[in-house]
């Protein structure tokens, strides 16, 4: 009797025979690596997305505002706009950051990520951790990243976000 076809058997992706299944081949479990469980400090690559995703959010919003902007006044903006664009991406990192922490525990990008910032059964953090967090991150990106050169070398060991919020992100 013939198998079922699934819908990802013929995705060019994988390196099998047309009618073998989608992962139909086992790998040695000393070769494949153990997957990271639920409730687990997120990895850095999960960390890396979620920021990524958030930051390409704001500063899509920031270029849509510009070009509003140049499409309302018919005018380039002149470089002491600059500033004020930079203000204004700090208020939307803000608010695309503190409130979503606070009522749902994760940002878009950490949603995207399967990350969460909450403890326990609670629907998200209180305001003044999510506030932690956002400071710690900003401190983070004013340093060049450099401050996550200790947590690379220990993949266990929280972020400066992590550690200012005391809410350490977790897998969901």
């Amino acid at each position: 009797m013939r198998e079922p076809r699934r819908s990802l058997d013929d995705f060019p992706l994988h390196d099998g025979e047309p009618g073998e299944a989608w992962g139909a081949r086992e790998t040695p479990s000393s070769v494949a690596p153990a997957a990271p469980t639920s409730g687990a400090v997120a990895p850095m690559g999960h960390r890396w997305s979620a920021a990524a995703a958030d930051a390409a959010a704001i500063l899509a919003i920031g270029a849509l505002a510009i070009l509003g902007a140049r499409w309302v006044t018919g005018s380039v903006p002149r470089l002491s706009g600059v500033a004020w664009a930079l203000a204004f991406l700090l208020f939307l990192s803000f608010f695309a950051t503190v409130p979503p922490l606070v009522l749902f525990g994760k940002t878009l990008g950490m949603a995207l990520a399967e990350l969460s910032a909450r403890s326990g059964m609670a629907a998200g953090i209180s305001a003044t951790a999510a506030f932690r967090r956002w400071v710690g991150t900003l401190g983070t990106v004013a340093a060049l990243g450099m401050p996550l050169l200790w947590t690379a070398r220990a993949p266990e060991s929280p972020t400066p976000a992590d550690r200012f919020s005391g809410h350490p992100l977790t897998l969901e």
